[in-house]
């Protein structure tokens, strides 16, 4: 064997031990590092996916839809795992975590657990947002997404404008997507 191909293949022994090893640390206290979301419209139909990962300061968290109309819609993380066509996906009850008053990334009092941003579709019906939620966990600690009842993504008809209360004027809940283990 030559010395390069031995070199590589402790590369890459080193580096699958070094991922593993991270994996392990991010999970310690943490059951669950990842999940996933799928989101659907209101006929029931996949039309976007949310993959989330626990980092050692937060959530990182990644969607892509599609079929939508163009524009900017608010996006939070709601209270309940649950996502019922037939109650406009208000089954999902309100944000996760906030207090009255506290919605909006421009509000003094915020932002809330539940604020995510806005995702800009464009013309094409395509959709895609990466966003650090700060201080939010998947499991353990205070307020975890993956507790008990669960947390759902709601992406709403319009845009968000990160101060008026409840819901940043966003309007109707147009995709819901449970958040489950990874």
């Amino acid at each position: 064997m030559t010395t390069f191909i031995r070199t590589l293949m402790a590369s890459t022994v080193l580096v699958g031990s070094l991922a593993i090893g991270w994996k392990t640390a991010l999970a310690d206290g943490h059951a669950t590092s990842t999940a996933t979301a799928d989101l659907v419209n209101l006929t029931g139909d996949v039309v976007g996916t949310a993959d989330l990962q626990q980092t050692p300061h937060g959530v990182l968290v990644h969607i892509r839809v599609g079929d939508l109309p163009p524009g900017a819609k608010g996006v939070h993380f709601h209270a309940k795992a649950h996502c019922s066509a037939e109650t406009g996906f208000k089954s999902s009850h309100g944000h996760h975590g906030e207090p009255e008053g506290a919605h909006g990334l421009l509000n003094p009092a915020g932002p809330g657990k539940g604020d995510l941003g806005n995702i800009y579709v464009g013309t094409d019906g395509i959709g895609e947002m990466q966003v650090f939620k700060t201080g939010a966990r998947l499991s353990g600690g205070d307020l975890p997404l993956l507790d008990a009842d669960g947390t759902a993504i709601v992406v709403h008809a319009g845009p968000d404008d990160q101060i008026s209360q409840p819901i940043g004027g966003a309007g109707a809940r147009i995709l819901c997507g449970i958040v489950t283990a990874g």
